[in-house]
């Protein structure tokens, strides 16, 4: 009726995006405090597709572009730097590969999201190889665990991160920055594990 009388803009939408704006500020501040970052980012999948819902049952099409918008800004832009500093180490970690495209998905919706992403991962996998890297007593392990690893974060950028390839190219380097911490240690280490395989004859290993 509203959009029939052409009075929907500035007696409705403006009164209702300011509302559905200070509903969701109150509603991402409390939450992303009291709920651990998987259970918020479902909440924010919940919430998106409930809005999308109100827009195809009783709000004019020209409403999408600012309802969603102003959904995302308050409940993942606000907050991104709290869902990826309490979030992001803990699912890389336990290899939770459902969260993470979860993630990938949600803050690809806003500005500079997979950006911010892409860095805290690397920066995991700085902080993860250097443990591997730096303890002498893991020598003897350093490589297969390298390995072991390298194929864990391989399935998360496929799974994940849809093989994005400015992930991958960040996490090589992220390899390449960790692997120098120790000069040749670690190249010495590879060569005879290469040495290993090839006199054990295993041609598949």
């Amino acid at each position: 009726m509203l959009a029939d009388l052409q009075i929907y803009k500035d007696a409705f939408e403006k009164k209702f995006l300011a509302a559905t704006e200070k509903l969701y500020a109150a509603e991402g501040q409390r939450l992303i405090n009291e709920r651990d970052v998987p259970e918020y980012l479902v909440h924010v999948e919940k919430r998106l597709r409930e809005e999308n819902d109100r827009l195809l049952h009783y709000l004019d099409p020209s409403s999408e572009v600012h309802l969603i918008k102003t959904v995302e800004k308050q409940l993942i832009s606000e907050h991104l730097s709290a869902i990826l500093t309490k979030g992001l180490d803990g699912l890389l970690e336990e290899d939770r590969k459902s969260e993470l495209k979860l993630m990938y998905t949600l803050l690809g919706k806003v500005a500079g999201g997979h950006a911010e992403l892409k860095g805290k991962m690397c920066d995991y996998v700085k902080k993860r190889g250097r443990v591997i890297v730096v303890n002498p007593e893991k020598d003897k392990t350093m490589v297969q665990e390298l390995l072991d690893f390298k194929d864990k974060l391989d399935a998360i950028m496929e799974a994940c991160f849809c093989s994005n390839e400015q992930f991958i190219v960040s996490m090589k380097e992220a390899f390449e920055s960790f692997i120098n911490v120790r000069q040749n240690k670690p190249a010495e280490l590879i060569a005879k594990f290469v040495d290993s395989k090839l006199r054990a004859g295993n041609k598949e290993a």
